[in-house]
C-alpha cells in the first residue's frame, strides 16, 4: 500500500511518520509534498494508493489538487488532515471525493481507524476491478472462440443457408459483408518451431499476438482462426471496403508485419471474389487452394486464386523422378515382404525432402505426392507406433511440415524394414498407456482428451478403447481421480480455501468442483477438511 503526505509544514510529515507503524502495518510512505502542485507530480509519478493532505498550502492548495486529482482518473484515496472546521472547507473536500476528513492536532487512535477502513476499502476496490478485468477478458475469450468456431463450421460446410449465416453471425457481433468479398487465408509456415524457441511452448500467446497484429494491420476487420489447423487465420476481405483499390498494397503490408513481428513464415492465398456470402466454403477451398499453389521455393509468398504464382524457373523432372522411384521401391518392399536394398529407398527418400527439390514444387503438388506414400504404408502398419507416426505424419502433412513429415515416413520406412527381417521391436499397449499416465500425471491441471490425442498423435476413438481395455477405466475416470486425490491431499495439508482449491486441481467453476468432489467422495471439501481435522 503506498502512501503519500502532502503538508507545507516539515513538523507534519515527521510527526505522521513517527505515529503510526507504516512497515509493521505494510503501508509504505513512498513520498512527501509541501504544495499541491508537488503533490500532482508525486501523484503522477508514484501512483499512490492512499494521499494524507492539509488544505492551505502555497502554489496550490489541497482542494486544487483534489479537484485536479478528480479529474485526473487516479483513484488514490484521500484523507484530509485540517486545522480549519469550517464546514465550507469539509463540505468541499467531500465533494471532491475526500474519503475522511480529520481535524488537527489528529489523534493517534482517529488516525490508525480511518487509515484502516481507507485500506480495507481500497482492497475491496482493487479486487472489484480486478474481477471486472477478469470478467471481461474471461467474456471476450469466450467471444472469440465463439467466432472461430462459427467461421470454422461455416467454411468447412456447403449447406449452411444465408440467412442462418447472418442471423448467427450478428449474435456473435461479427459484420459479414453485404456485398462482394474474398476470403483470404494466411498460414504460418514452421509456427511449431517459432512457438517454441520465442513463446515457450505456449501456442495461445503466439495466436494472440498473430490476431492482433493481423487486426491492427487490417484496419479492425475481423479474424478468425481456422480451429482445425494449427497455425492458419483467415478473414474476408469487402471490395466495397475502405482499402478497395488497395487491397495488393494491404496484403503486402500484412505479409510484412507478419514476418518482421512475428519472426516467422507467413503465406497468403486469396479466392476469386463471391457475392452471396453462402459462397463462403468455397471461397475458403479457393484461398487454401491458392496458398497451396505456391511453390516452397518462391520469392512471393501471395497468391490469388485462378492466377499463376510467379515461381522460379527450374526444372523439376529430377524431383519428380525420385518420388516415383521411392514409390516403386515402396511397393516392392511392401508387397514381397523384402527389398534388396533399404538403404537406397532410404536414400531416395531423403533426396525428395531435400530442400532443393522441395524448393521446385507447390505445396498441393508435395502433400499429394507425401500422401500418396503414407497410404502406401497406411494398410501394412497396425501396431501403436506405427499409428501413432502416421497421425503426426498425416498432421505435418496438412501443415505443411516438410521436416516433420520426412522423420515420420523415415521411421515407418525403417520400421517396415526391420519387420521384414524379422527385427521388429514395438512397445505394446499396455506400455504405451504408462507413457501416457505419466504425462497424464504431469498436466492433469488442464489436460484434455484433444490434447493427449493431438500430443500422442492418437486417433481421439482409438485411444478411448485401449485406455479403457489397459487401465480398467476411462480416461475421463482418470482424470477425475487424479484431480480429487490432490483436491483432498490440498484440503489436509492446507489452508486454502475451496474454490482456491478448485483452481489449483483445474476447475474453474467451483460449484461443479464440489459437485464431482462429493460424488468421489460422499462429502463436501469443508466437510471433508473438518473430518481430517
Amino acid at each position: 500500500m503506498k502512501v503519500i503526505i502532502v503538508d507545507d509544514e516539515t513538523a507534519i510529515h515527521e510527526q505522521l511518520i513517527k505515529m503510526i507503524p507504516w512497515d509493521e502495518l505494510g503501508w509504505e510512505i513512498v513520498g512527501h509534498a509541501y504544495n499541491g502542485e508537488e503533490a500532482r507530480q508525486l501523484t503522477e509519478l508514484l501512483r499512490p494508493n492512499l494521499i494524507l493532505t492539509d488544505i492551505r498550502m502555497p502554489l496550490m492548495d489541497g482542494l486544487g489538487f483534489m479537484e485536479w486529482l478528480k479529474s485526473s482518473g487516479q483513484q488514490a484515496k484521500v484523507i484530509v488532515l485540517s486545522g480549519y472546521g469550517d464546514f465550507e472547507y469539509s463540505r468541499t473536500a467531500f465533494k471532491l471525493d475526500a474519503y475522511d476528513y480529520l481535524l488537527k492536532p489528529v489523534q493517534e487512535a482517529e488516525l490508525l481507524t480511518v487509515l484502516g477502513k481507507a485500506v480495507e476499502q481500497i482492497q475491496q476496490d482493487s479486487k472489484k476491478q480486478s474481477d471486472r478485468i477478469n470478467e471481461k477478458a474471461v467474456l471476450n475469450q469466450g467471444l472469440t472462440l465463439m467466432q472461430d468456431e462459427f467461421f470454422t463450421q461455416a467454411a468447412g460446410s456447403s449447406h449452411l443457408e444465408e440467412n442462418e449465416l447472418y442471423v448467427r453471425a450478428e449474435q456473435l457481433m461479427i459484420d459479414l459483408p453485404q456485398g462482394g468479398y474474398s476470403v483470404v487465408a494466411v498460414k504460418f509456415i514452421a509456427a511449431e518451431e517459432n512457438v517454441q524457441e520465442r513463446y515457450k511452448g505456449d501456442r495461445s500467446v503466439f495466436y494472440f499476438a498473430a490476431r492482433n497484429i493481423m487486426q491492427e494491420t487490417l484496419g479492425g476487420i475481423p479474424v478468425f482462426r481456422y480451429l482445425h489447423k494449427t497455425a492458419e487465420f483467415v478473414f474476408l476481405y469487402s471490395h466495397s471496403s475502405k482499402h478497395a483499390g488497395v487491397f495488393p498494397q494491404l496484403l503486402s503490408r500484412l505479409h510484412h508485419s507478419l514476418e518482421i513481428c512475428l519472426r516467422t513464415h507467413a503465406r497468403i492465398g486469396v479466392s476469386s471474389t463471391k457475392q452471396r456470402i453462402s459462397k463462403l466454403s468455397a471461397a475458403y477451398t479457393e484461398a487454401v487452394q491458392a496458398l497451396e499453389s505456391l511453390h516452397f521455393g518462391n520469392e512471393e509468398d501471395i497468391a490469388y486464386y485462378g492466377k499463376q504464382a510467379n515461381a522460379k524457373i527450374t526444372d523439376n523432372g529430377s524431383a519428380s523422378g525420385n518420388w516415383k522411384e521411392i514409390g516403386l521401391l515402396l511397393d516392392m518392399l511392401l508387397g514381397t515382404g523384402a527389398i534388396r536394398d533399404g538403404e537406397v529407398l532410404l536414400a531416395k527418400l531423403e533426396e525428395a525432402f531435400c530442400e532443393q527439390s522441395v524448393s521446385v514444387m507447390s505445396g498441393a503438388e508435395w502433400k499429394k505426392a507425401s500422401s500418396e506414400l503414407l497410404d502406401k504404408l497406411e494398410s501394412h502398419m497396425n501396431d501403436e507406433d506405427s499409428i501413432m507416426l502416421m497421425n503426426e505424419a498425416r498432421a505435418g502433412i496438412r501443415e505443411l511440415r516438410t521436416g516433420q513429415v520426412k522423420e515420420s515416413l523415415r521411421r515407418l520406412i525403417e520400421s517396415r524394414l526391420q519387420s521384414a527381417a524379422g527385427e521388429t521391436k514395438t512397445k505394446n499397449g499396455k506400455q504405451l498407456i504408462e507413457v501416457v499416465k505419466k504425462y497424464i500425471d504431469i498436466h492433469y491441471k488442464s489436460i484434455s482428451l484433444e490434447e493427449v490425442s493431438a500430443r500422442f498423435y492418437l486417433n481421439k476413438n482409438y485411444f478411448c478403447s485401449l485406455f479403457k481395455s489397459v487401465s480398467g477405466e476411462s480416461f475421463v475416470e482418470y482424470v477425475t481421480a487424479l484431480r480429487m486425490e490432490h483436491a483432498k491431499r490440498l484440503l489436509m495439508t492446507s489452508e486454502l480455501k475451496a474454490y482456491e482449491v478448485a483452481e489449483m486441481v483445474g476447475y474453474s467453476d467451483q460449484r461443479y468442483f464440489s459437485q464431482v468432489f462429493r460424488k468421489a467422495t460422499g462429502m463436501k471439501p469443508t466437510e471433508y477438511r473438518q473430518s481430517q481435522s
